[in-house]
């Protein structure tokens, strides 16, 4: 399938338009989804040494079920929308664009910040390990007028730089290196979750609680989401499902329970055994630290698995994050430049861009807390207007083929989700100070970069594609015939 170099470019017709390949089978969501598992080792840590054990495994267990839960909404969605490339985001616009179109563009723009930007963050963390473990006495650092570079700062900019050449080569080669390491990741957390209660190590009365107060119990359900909800990604990917309404639905339910056992069952194995003390203390390299105690050696070969991990997880949040943005520009919201796929069927010029955010990143934000902030408050955003978008899609497009349909209860737990996810986002927003994120400077930079999304968004209709700033959008009650047979897609 051909695809051209952008939309609506010199001698593009309707059957020149760009087209994503649909090469996938729910397995190889489930391999990309891998990547956010390293979340129990990037934020985790720090979690259970705040507050304890028991509270972390409980509200990242709760907070994995409510994403299962949302997953059967945004099956329904992708179900409708199987030509939409961007995932959930784009939905929201579909659901929302009726009453406020902006709406649209802030939730994709969100969902995008939420996989790029922690791109760079990952690659600081895979660095940070490789000098720790390889090269302790590598000390040298270079200025950028406001980053002091290390050797680990260098090996993270490689790490990015890979992610994107490896994306635009092709999604399937991108699969394969997530299953060739998530194999071997998978073996290392069965190893960190399961091998202490054999050694006769594992103590109960190392977990522990201590979170008091809902509004601070509220905060670290907000940070936990930032990883808890990631099987959502596997919209993004539904076009490029073979069979888009079963391998969206499989990839959904199973990528949830992959996730939920995951960050259940490894930090209660880690802190029984070690401690929440020692967690704290070593917040990335706790998984090492097990292992090594349970067979005295190792370390190495752990160290290189959970950087693997923590590199596939790169390659999914670039690919994702990709799609996003493509996705905004198939629908006006951004530059149309974005709306191009290379001859692979990869949105390329949307995989550079990220690229070249990160680089920048890497090499002037001496602070990347913002960032990481910023990028949990679109992404938080984005959830809440697609869950709600559910509910105005089944309201306001009653007829419209749902080839997969959630049942009738599923319309009041979208409100009962809706509500979660609107207090959490709000008292998160406020309060990143009780779960150590910064103040409400954070805040405000967050939502700066936010607004970033409007101004692109004015730009497209005003200066590129001349209709005018329209806020309200007409919505079909139908599919036009090219896509009212999702199945056939």
């Amino acid at each position: 399938m051909q695809s051209s170099t952008t939309a609506g470019g010199e001698g593009a017709g309707a059957h020149d338009q760009p087209h994503i390949h649909k090469t996938l089978r729910w397995h190889h969501a489930v391999a990309l989804v891998l990547g956010p598992t390293t979340g129990v080792f990037i934020s985790m840590g720090f979690q259970i040494g705040a507050i304890g054990a028991w509270a972390t495994i409980f509200i990242a267990g709760l907070m994995t079920l409510i994403a299962v839960a949302q997953g059967f909404l945004f099956a329904e969605m992708a179900a409708m929308f199987p030509d939409k490339p961007g995932g959930i985001s784009l939905y929201a616009h579909e659901a929302w664009k009726k009453y406020f179109a902006p709406l649209g563009s802030l939730a994709a723009f969100g969902y995008w910040m939420g996989y790029s930007l922690v791109l760079a963050i990952t690659g600081v963390i895979i660095g940070s390990l490789i000098q720790a473990q390889w090269f302790p006495d590598v000390t040298w650092t270079v200025s950028t007028g406001t980053v002091d570079l290390s050797l680990g700062h260098i090996i993270g900019l490689v790490t990015v730089a890979l992610a994107w050449f490896l994306n635009v080569r092709g999604i399937k080669v991108a699969v394969r290196v997530n299953q060739i390491v998530g194999v071997v990741f998978v073996v290392v957390l069965a190893i960190i979750a399961f091998g202490p209660y054999f050694t006769g190590g594992w103590k109960a009365s190392n977990l522990s609680w201590h979170v008091s107060g809902w509004k601070p119990f509220v905060v670290w359900m907000y940070v936990t989401a930032w990883t808890a909800y990631s099987s959502e990604l596997c919209a993004t990917f539904a076009p490029e499902f073979k069979d888009t309404i079963r391998d969206t639905r499989k990839a959904l339910v199973t990528t949830g329970i992959l996730l939920l056992a995951v960050f259940t069952l490894v930090p209660m194995g880690a802190a029984g055994y070690l401690g929440e003390q020692a967690i704290g203390e070593n917040p990335l390299t706790y998984g090492v630290m097990v292992v090594n105690q349970l067979f005295g050696s190792g370390g190495q070969v752990i160290t290189a698995a959970v950087v693997a991990a923590f590199f596939i997880g790169q390659i999914c949040a670039s690919a994702d994050a990709a799609r996003a943005l493509f996705g905004l520009a198939k629908d006006d919201m951004t530059i149309k430049e974005l709306y191009h796929l290379n001859r692979r069927g990869e949105p390329s010029r949307a995989l550079t861009l990220d690229l070249v955010v990160n680089v920048l990143i890497l090499l002037f934000v001496g602070n990347p807390l913002a960032i990481l902030f910023a990028s949990n408050l679109g992404y938080i955003l984005s959830i809440t207007l697609a869950v709600a978008g559910f509910l105005l899609l089944r309201r306001d497009r009653p007829a419209w083929p749902r080839p997969f349909r959630a049942g009738a209860g599923w319309v009041p737990a979208g409100v009962f989700l809706v509500a979660v996810n609107l207090v959490m986002l709000v008292v998160g927003a406020l309060n990143p100070g009780l779960a150590g994120y910064g103040g409400i400077r954070e805040s405000f930079i967050g939502l700066g970069i936010l607004l970033v999304a409007w101004v692109l968004f004015a730009f497209r209709r005003i200066v590129q594609d001349r209709t005018g700033l329209r806020l309200r959008e007409d919505a079909p009650a139908l599919p036009t015939s090219e896509v009212a047979d999702p199945s056939a897609l």
